[in-house]
């Protein structure tokens, strides 16, 4: 009998962890075909999760908690419970049930048809204000394209089925800057696609702020592909080309100025229109090279560290 893992990432979810282990425990349970563990990966809580997820171990008899060292953040908590994941199906997927578990028999009727990844994608997201859906929306277009021919999916996050194949590969990837939803469209596979509706939270309240979807747009952006510093190319292009009309225009005003004998800009004046536009245009070229290469460059300083990218503290699972 093959084996299905859940992995789930958790950070101070007091409120919601027992009603999302009953809820998802309702669907496995009409699951008979697979062999079933829930990993739930702890990531360095400071509430209660911890304790509530202990007690539910008596109830939940394949549930496996992972306790991080300390918060590492969602993306890291996803990997530990990954590489820990011993399933021949795997779905990661969020805590909040906005990731409706009853897509996991609809996920897996396509893994029987021989897909490696069912990608779980928003059709609608309900309770997302219109900022949100605006930042999401121009995420997902500025990855596509700028992932060459990774081709990342539109409005889809962590919740998909991989297979055990798939997430082999996704292992070998031991990039310091992890970005699961990047990591999978990259190692390829038999791919298909169901949709959904992304629902409201039921208990508790997000930990994904502003300063997390900034950090998850320039980690997705900067881990995908280089095509950010073939922009400092096209950008010093087009800011020349915006110099020499400059230039242009000024050559033709002075001249009308000298055959006319009729003065539309005082003299010094033609001299301090150049020089500013000739200091602002380097000055904007400079400070865009540098701010590209910078998160390169601070990607590269990372990787050279060779710092794991989360730190186990304890594994709690039944005895079998």
């Amino acid at each position: 009998m093959e084996k299905l893992s859940l992995v789930v990432a958790m950070y101070n979810e007091e409120a919601m962890a027992s009603y999302f282990l009953e809820v998802l425990s309702a669907t496995l349970d009409e699951i008979s075909d697979f062999e079933k563990e829930i990993i739930i990966v702890n990531d360095g809580s400071s509430d209660k999760t911890l304790e509530i997820l202990r007690a539910a171990q008596q109830k939940y008899k394949d549930l496996k908690i992972v306790s991080l060292s300390r918060n590492f953040g969602h993306e890291a908590a996803i990997a530990a419970g990954l590489n820990i994941a011993s399933g021949d199906a795997i779905i990661p997927l969020d805590g909040d049930l906005q990731d409706p578990p009853y897509l996991i028999p609809l996920m897996l009727e396509k893994y029987r048809e021989g897909y490696d990844v069912v990608n779980a994608k928003r059709a609608k997201r309900k309770g997302d204000t219109l900022f949100k859906k605006w930042t999401a929306s121009a995420f997902y277009k500025l990855i596509d394209s700028l992932s060459g021919k990774v081709k990342v999916p539109q409005n889809v996050g962590h919740y998909r089925l991989i297979s055990r194949r798939v997430l082999n590969e996704v292992i070998k990837l031991n990039d310091y800057v992890r970005v699961f939803r990047v990591e999978v469209p990259f190692v390829g596979f038999k791919t298909c696609e169901i949709t959904f509706e992304r629902g409201n939270r039921t208990l508790g309240k997000t930990h994904y702020n502003i300063k997390a979807m900034t950090d998850l747009a320039v980690d997705a952006i900067v881990s995908t592909s280089i095509e950010p510093l073939k922009l400092i190319t096209n950008w010093t292009i087009g800011f020349a080309i915006v110099f020499l009309l400059s230039v242009v225009a000024l050559i033709i005003t002075f001249s009308v100025d000298v055959s006319l004998e009729y003065h539309l800009i005082a003299t010094p004046y033609y001299v301090l229109w150049l020089a500013l536009e000739i200091v602002y245009l380097l000055f904007i070229i400079i400070m865009i090279a540098l701010s590209i290469m910078s998160q390169y460059l601070g990607r590269t300083y990372l990787e050279a560290q060779k710092r794991p990218f989360y730190v186990i503290d304890k594994i709690f699972e039944n005895k079998k």
